[in-house]
């Protein structure tokens, strides 16, 4: 008898530990990105109207100057397009184009994500990118890389449709020597992309939303143990009286 009362204790017990030290592990995880965001947006801001690097021969930190502005002129390597996957836009599946332009009279490149483009309903059959001819002149922030997309496999690479990008391993694919960072182009032209990047710092007070809602289930399941623990031992108590 003891031991089957003991059984009906340690069940819920074990369950109501695994959900508030999985809420809490949330919680504090969602904390973080937020904390992460805040840090995307101190850092942007500190560099917002500072004065556009140019990009030439001397090799850059990406890491080091990520959201610094940038500007070089080139012209287009349109033979190396990549297709960065899985990126919506107002509700719209689509695709980042990603192109090196080269800096004339030397051996510098320099990896451009154009803009956003809206896919076909056929994946087989890619969307036509207009591609200026010449000289161009682009602006934009200076990113690491591309952001990972997971729901399509971390590295995932069909053809030129890719999951993600980095200027190491883009590099190595095109066979051409690359500034070690992604330029997002702000700059306008008339090639029917669409440049309206998120903005990083986006969604920190979400995130801390969602952690007081993590927060809050720990708490209700601490509740109803307690409830269903102190009930159970008065009822034993009243039963033994």
């Amino acid at each position: 008898m003891a031991n089957s009362v003991s059984r009906r204790r340690i069940v819920p017990t074990l369950a109501a530990i695994l959900v508030i030290a999985v809420t809490l592990r949330m919680g504090f995880w969602q904390l973080d990105r937020a904390r992460h965001r805040d840090a995307l947006e101190t850092q942007l801001s500190a560099v917002r109207n500072a004065v556009p690097l140019q990009l030439g021969t001397a090799m850059l930190d990406g890491k080091a100057l990520e959201f610094h502005p940038a500007q070089v002129r080139g012209e287009w390597i349109k033979e190396k397009l990549v297709f960065l996957d899985n990126q919506v836009y107002q509700g719209q599946a689509g695709f980042e184009i990603l192109m090196p332009l080269h800096v004339p009279g030397t051996d510098t490149n320099v990896l451009v994500n154009r803009g956003w483009i809206r896919g076909t309903n056929d994946r087989s059959r890619l969307p036509d990118v207009v591609t200026p001819a010449g000289m161009q002149s682009v602006t934009g922030l200076i990113r690491e890389r591309t952001p990972r997309v997971g729901s399509v496999g971390v590295g995932a690479r069909t053809g030129n449709i890719w999951s993600e990008v980095t200027p190491a391993g883009f590099a190595e694919w095109a066979g051409l020597p690359l500034q070690p960072l992604v330029l997002y182009q702000t700059s306008e032209t008339q090639d029917g992309l669409i440049r309206d990047w998120p903005h990083p710092g986006n969604g920190a007070d979400r995130n801390r939303g969602y952690a007081l809602q993590w927060f809050a289930m720990a708490v209700v399941t601490a509740a109803f143990w307690g409830y269903y623990f102190f009930r159970r031992s008065n009822g034993r108590n009243d039963k033994d009286t």
